[in-house]
């Protein structure tokens, strides 16, 4: 993997390009960023640097009024405590890598290297504190869609098998395993200062950000770096989709069941329909907070598949991993664009919410009582990103 580069020409130089957005120097042994590597097409640095400040506060915003509503109405069932969680995870995964995108390509217009004393900074800006909080939400997003799965297929058995104590212990799980599966990064690589001198004034010098190995490494970091991501790819990714695919499509054969089973009864209350209304809504709106995350998911584990083919087993699937690099920045926009989604879908598929929203911005004195929705609170009645 280490003997394996390409050749890129910025201005009138050429530079050996690694598996990432980092230059290689074999002579030093480390890893220089150069931003211009991985956002090779320019349009990239607009996007971190414009669009994604402002779709962080908006998505805050957002959030913030959708925790809002569902404390307001009483909306605390054990389906909502999941999707609070992913709200605040969601929240709070864009503020460190758009507040370091803000400063870097807009304010500073830097598109090149990063100055050594923010080299740390850059590391858990970009890479580590964001990874904690999407890998949260994706674990909660799979507890929400068992939770919902138990309670459409096993109703008198939820109370049980999904009480609140064991939502509430699942929900912190998915945190301190993010961090547990992130806290390696911490220690990945060492700091290094390098010097470099800039191409349009040979007389001008600056320290840059550039990684080494890290001295407890024994093995060359190349084979370890592809160790790694083999091994996450399969633990966090692989395992937990296949995972989520199954329960998604388990909890559409349970819905399509139940909905003939009910059109078979007669129903004897008008408070028992709108129960059944009500959790036909959440089980639907988990699936659609389900689907959303799956449409990032799968194609982010076939670049990491045929990334793993490439440092692994030397199997070259396409030519040019220039544009696989820029798919994935494509891709990144994408799941933060889709941050906000459980929102709209929470917005169109819940009446209640509906009700509670607009309720949230009325004037006190001309607000109408808002209704505690108990039957969502109950056991039998209990509903990411």
């Amino acid at each position: 993997m280490e003997d394996e580069s390409f050749a890129l020409s910025f201005d009138n130089t050429t530079e050996n390009i690694s598996e990432n957005n980092l230059l290689y120097d074999k002579t030093i042994g480390i890893f220089i960023v150069d931003f211009r590597v991985y956002y090779r097409y320019g349009f990239e640095f607009s996007l971190y640097g414009y669009f994604m400040p402002v779709w962080t506060l908006l998505n805050i915003a957002l959030y913030t009024t959708m925790i809002c509503v569902f404390v307001k109405c009483n909306l605390t069932s054990k389906t909502h405590l999941c999707i609070i969680a992913l709200a605040i995870s969601d929240s709070i995964a864009p503020i460190c890598p758009s507040f370091f995108w803000f400063y870097f390509f807009t304010v500073k217009e830097e598109f090149r290297y990063v100055p050594f004393e923010w080299c740390r900074a850059f590391h858990y800006l970009t890479e580590i504190i964001p990874s904690l909080f999407t890998y949260s939400s994706f674990f909660l997003t799979i507890v929400l869609a068992i939770q919902r799965y138990t309670v459409i297929a096993f109703p008198f058995k939820v109370d049980k098998l999904c009480s609140r104590k064991i939502m509430n212990i699942c929900i912190i799980l998915c945190f301190v395993v993010s961090i547990s599966i992130r806290a390696i990064h911490f220690f990945h690589y060492s700091y290094v200062q390098h010097t470099i001198h800039r191409t349009e004034n040979k007389n001008t010098s600056e320290e840059i950000c550039a990684f080494g190995d890290p001295e407890w490494l024994d093995i060359t970091f190349s084979k370890y770096a592809a160790i790694l991501q083999t091994t996450h790819t399969i633990i966090v990714n692989v395992i937990p989709c296949t995972l989520l695919v199954i329960i998604e499509c388990l909890m559409l054969r349970a819905v399509h069941k139940n909905s003939i089973s009910r059109k078979r009864m007669v129903r004897s209350s008008t408070g028992l329909s709108k129960l059944q209304e009500n959790e036909k809504r959440l089980t639907y709106t988990t699936i659609s907070i389900t689907g959303v995350l799956l449409l990032h998911k799968i194609p982010t584990i076939c670049i990491q598949i045929i990334d793993i083919l490439r440092s692994m087993f030397g199997i070259q699937l396409i030519t040019n991993y220039f544009d696989l690099w820029t798919t994935t920045v494509v891709l990144n926009i994408f799941y933060w664009m889709c941050t906000p989604s459980n929102f709209l879908i929470t917005c169109c598929l819940s009446g209640e919410f509906r009700k509670g929203l607009k309720g949230l911005f009325r004037r006190s004195e001309n607000r109408a009582p808002i209704q505690n929705f108990s039957s969502l609170s109950s056991g039998t009645a209990s509903s990411h990103m």
